[in-house]
């Protein structure tokens, strides 16, 4: 009797009829064609969604162009809230509040633009508005907690040379010239690739110059009456132009020139 273990084992064995991966087709083949229908709608419902949302952003950007006043910019800002118009429309109200001599309303709208679109790109652009704002108004605390925040924003990096500009001439304005030469300095440092580096620069040099104090200019010269420039003309016998010397030269001669041309008559004895 031979030895089972010295006899070849078989690898494998050929299966006759359909592969595994066919019978799930066969088996599966509704739920495979639901489920592809189900994916091509989804795709298709999607990229019409994405067509009607550009074509809605594209009716905003429209509306925010044509708009000129803050009642037009206010209905962007109104049917347009789910767009960037919406938050650009809000900034242009800001701006036109404050020229109208609302200050204290445009303000209000910038902080709202930065409590409510506070992860929004335009929010830094409202928030470095705002810092101004209230520079503007004396309100110099305020204005540097605003600006401080500019600084610290991780998409505000392209602002924060100017917010850092504005504390320091804030610290100038006080009398803190160091601490106003060290912010222009981090600025030719730090972000000596923006074009704020130059001005920077440029506060640095002028930041101990002090300007000539400025004084009265005298009353313009009006031109005199032509009365004083140039008198009427008196008649000579007018005593404020006559010159006494010659007058009294020339009534002298006056009397003496008749007795030296007066003819002598002889006189004849009677």
């Amino acid at each position: 009797m031979s030895d089972p273990s010295s006899q070849p084992l078989p690898i494998g064995e050929i299966v006759q009829g359909p592969s595994a991966f066919e019978q799930f087709l066969e088996n599966h083949q509704k739920l495979i064609a639901v489920s592809a229908v189900a994916i091509a709608l989804s795709i298709g419902g999607f990229m019409v969604y994405r067509t009607i949302q550009k074509d809605h952003a594209a009716d905003a950007g429209a509306a925010l162009s044509a708009a000129k006043d803050i009642a037009a910019l206010e209905k962007v800002k109104v049917d347009f809230s789910d767009t960037p118009s919406a938050i650009t429309a809000a900034v242009g109200i800001a701006d036109k509040l404050w020229s109208n001599g609302q200050q204290d309303e445009a303000i209000s709208t910038l902080r709202e633009i930065i409590e409510k679109f506070a992860n929004h790109p335009a929010a830094v652009v409202a928030q470095n508005a705002l810092g101004y704002r209230l520079l503007a108004q004396g309100k110099t605390d305020d204005a540097s907690q605003v600006f401080q925040a500019v600084i610290d924003r991780e998409d505000g990096r392209y602002l924060a040379p100017a917010a850092t500009i504005a504390l320091g001439d804030i610290a100038k304005k006080s009398g803190d010239l160091e601490k106003a030469a060290s912010l222009y300095k981090k600025v030719s440092s730090e972000y000596n690739d923006s074009p704020f580096a130059t001005v920077a620069a440029d506060r640095t040099k002028f930041l101990n110059f002090t300007a000539p104090v400025e004084v009265e200019p005298p009353p313009a010269v009006t031109e005199p009456p032509a009365s004083l420039t140039k008198p009427d003309d008196l008649p000579s016998t007018n005593p404020s132009n006559a010159n006494p010397l010659l007058e009294n030269l020339n009534q002298s001669g006056a009397k003496a020139e008749p007795e030296a041309t007066q003819p002598t008559t002889p006189v004849t004895p009677p």
